[in-house]
């Protein structure tokens, strides 16, 4: 053993002891977003009280300042221990555990433990008792981002080392053994946990004689509570938290140890673009002016050519209401699905220009027939907008989000179909589950999602058929600049290219002459689609562009959601469980559907996000799969190629024997009475006894002009109403 003590030497400190919070950058990879640790600051042990002092040795080591460096009996336990299977960190004094933490690993092996015993006899010769008490307090981990005693004191009691009382120091050297475990808020077994520890140490403390017993009787039973503060940084930007909390998210996913993230000085490098976040948090704002304070927003932009996550707005403000509305609330999305399911019909050969009727309401069956009411295996449905009896191709069908043909429409192309259909462009297994397929519903967007979940299907969309996994994070870097994680930016094709042309050509109709015409930009071609749900629980809209041109094309694809929803309340007289309100009679709108407010949030964003950037064009429909006639449209009337009339001979009138009068026949004169008695309403038979009253200038109103339908030739706008006067509802 002399031998291999005199070859161990002393390793340098690690450079991590003093700087080991993790550091977020924004996607410029060089300004920092935040920082998730709190950053050590050293203190002295004349800047701690005595009260910290005596309770970390009595929770850790009491005979410190009586004791050598390391303690036989602990290393008798420790071999015992690591033959045996079991705790291999068992019997560390305090010289120990800093000797660990701050020159060697957190390793647990037989070789790194025999390690610290040799190096920390030689640092029990080199430094006194006092300077490693100091620096052991200076590394040591407390939970929460605390790194050392002030960093503890701090996060938990907002207060300085120097400051901490007997039973603040108390609950922070109990929290030592488990950092994050012991918590006086807590409830339960851990509770009793917590409160056993706590009184331990104080008891340790009485034990050593540094703590009366009649002074610990009147803390023991009643350790007092953390007054948490954030370790998670983001300088109290309100919008800040929000990136914050869905890094600290990301990284937990990554299976990234907590001890790592917040002790590890890692870097992490986010593809989050302030400018866009500033954007999308600026409109909503705007646009949320006289809206109730219980109406939610969530959006998420995600450039289509790399998957990574560029903005998402989900609230207002985090530190009052840490809800995230675009990466962690859901609400049914209504038709937004129908894409998808057109997607899966054109798969299945339904090409878009089949034909299928737009009446309603209808009774449907599972086969996608129109069956009578009542009928086995089917439900009734129809268009929100009433009926129509127009018979129209699928574009048209998309366009005006005709519920009346997207249920049949499923059905025919198979819920199956449409189910992998839409998992395989990105939305969620377990939430397509929640939407009941199988149901006629289903195609009509039953299933509840996160903004982020739909951005991420309409991304595969805007992709050409290509799924990329959203992210946030573009890489993780350790202290020793190792690449610890790299997100993949390839892709996989899971729908085919003509048939997410067709899709994207009807989706183009939607925004052209649609439901969701609000959406338009100047200067850019846009395809996307509304939805809104029964009883305006919700509303959504999502869009995309064609990509930028030029050597670095981006593509923003971006969902906008809208509900409205009160939280629940857990304490007080009014406790409730959170439930959803509809979005009728606010703000100034007797309804909300996703080609209003939200179509108009799209609108607003996306000018500004694309300002100054030209986009190139959608290509032209592949035309994939077969026209179907599931409905014939009504015959259109043709006029046949007229023969030339010839001159009038004697004895005939013109209009009558449909012949053109001659040189000696002028119009001057008045008809012949014959022709009087068949068209009465000529001017010039006035005073033949034969003339009807002016016709009423509205027969000469055609349908387009907002007049009503002629009952001869029905398709006309209903009660009155131009197209442009009706409102735009799903």
């Amino acid at each position: 053993m002399g031998v291999a003590y005199a070859m161990t030497p002393v390793p340098k400190v690690n450079s991590s002891t003093l700087d080991q919070g993790t550091t977020i950058y924004y996607s410029d990879g060089k300004t920092v977003l935040g920082v998730m640790g709190t950053s050590r600051r050293i203190v002295t042990l004349g800047q701690m009280s005595s009260s910290i002092k005596n309770a970390v040795l009595a929770a850790e080591d009491r005979k410190f300042y009586h004791e050598a460096a390391i303690s036989p009996t602990g290393i008798g336990r420790a071999v015992i221990n690591n033959l045996s299977g079991g705790d291999t960190q068992g019997g560390s004094t305090i010289t120990q555990q800093y000797v660990k933490n701050a020159y060697l690993n957190q390793e647990r092996t037989f070789t790194r433990k025999f390690k610290e015993l040799f190096v920390s006899i030689k640092i029990g010769k080199q430094k006194t008792k006092d300077q490693i008490l100091q620096d052991y307090l200076n590394t040591i981990w407390f939970g929460n981002g605390a790194n050392g005693i002030e960093a503890a004191a701090k996060v938990y009691y907002n207060t300085k080392a120097q400051d901490l009382t007997v039973p603040q120091a108390a609950m922070l050297a109990a929290n030592v053994k488990w950092p994050g475990h012991y918590d006086p808020s807590s409830s339960g077994p851990r509770l009793q946990d917590t409160i056993a520890r706590y009184n331990w140490v104080l008891d340790g403390e009485v034990k050593m004689g540094v703590l009366p017993q009649a002074e610990a009787a009147k803390y023991m039973n009643h350790p007092p509570k953390f007054k948490i503060r954030k370790a998670t940084s983001g300088g109290g930007d309100k919008q800040k938290e929000y990136l914050l909390e869905r890094v600290r998210q990301s990284l937990a996913s990554m299976k990234i140890d907590q001890a790592k993230i917040e002790t590890g000085g890692l870097k992490v490098y986010t593809s989050w673009d302030p400018g866009l976040q500033e954007k999308a948090a600026a409109v909503v704002k705007q646009r949320l002016q006289g809206m109730p304070s219980d109406t939610r927003v969530g959006v998420v932009t995600i450039d289509a050519k790399n998957g990574e996550v560029k903005a998402a707005y989900g609230g207002k403000d985090f530190t009052k209401r840490a809800v995230d509305d675009a990466y962690f609330s859901t609400a049914q999305i209504g038709s937004s699905i129908k894409p998808f399911v057109l997607a899966a019909a054109v798969k299945e050969g339904i090409g878009i220009k089949s034909m299928m009727s737009a009446k309603g309401p209808i009774w449907v069956n599972t086969s996608g027939d129109v069956v009578p009411p009542h009928s086995p295996a089917s439900a009734q449905f129809s268009n929100d907008e009433g009926s129509t009896d127009k018979v129209v191709d699928l574009v048209e069908a998309t366009a005006e989000s005709y519920n009346t043909v997207y249920v049949p429409l499923g059905f025919k192309a198979k819920w199956q179909n449409v189910f992998k259909t839409a998992e395989d462009a990105g939305l969620p297994k377990t939430a397509l589950q929640r939407g009941h397929p199988g149901e006629g519903g289903f195609f009509l967007g039953q299933s509840d999602m996160r903004p982020l979940d739909l951005a991420t299907g309409y991304t595969t969309l805007a992709n050409d058929g290509k799924f990329i996994v959203p992210h946030s994070i573009r890489k993780v870097v350790d202290s020793q600049h190792k690449v610890i994680m790299e997100s993949k930016t390839d892709g996989q094709q899971v729908i085919d290219q003509d048939v997410i042309k067709d899709v994207q050509f009807a989706m183009q109709a939607v925004v052209k002459r649609g439901t969701g015409v609000n959406a338009q930009l100047a200067g850019h071609e846009v395809a996307g689609k509304t939805g809104t749900t029964n009883d305006n629980m919700s509303a959504w809209f999502s869009g995309f562009t064609p990509p930028t041109t030029g050597s670095k094309p981006k593509q923003y694809v971006t969902t906008v959601g809208m509900w409205r929803y009160v939280d629940k309340v857990t304490k007080g007289k009014h406790k409730h469980d959170g439930y959803f309100k509809k979005l009728q009679n606010v703000g100034g709108y007797g309804h909300i559907n996703g080609g209003d407010l939200p179509a108009k949030i799209w609108h607003d964003y996306m000018s500004q996000a694309l300002d100054g950037m030209t986009t190139g064009s959608f290509p032209p429909p592949a035309y994939a799969g077969d026209k179907q006639l599931f409905a014939t449209p009504s015959p259109t009337a043709t006029t046949p190629t007229p023969s030339p009339t010839p001159t009038c001979q004697d004895g005939q009138i013109p209009e009558i024997d449909h012949c053109k009068p001659g040189k000696t026949q002028g119009p001057g004169g008045p008809p012949n009475p014959k022709y009087c008695k068949h068209h009465p309403m000529d001017p010039r038979c006035a005073g033949n006894g034969n003339q009807s009253p002016t016709p009423n200038p509205t027969d000469t109103c055609k349908n387009f002009m907002g007049c009503p339908s002629n009952p001869a030739n029905p398709g006309g706008p209903p009660n009155g109403q131009d197209r442009a006067a009706r409102p735009f509802k799903e």
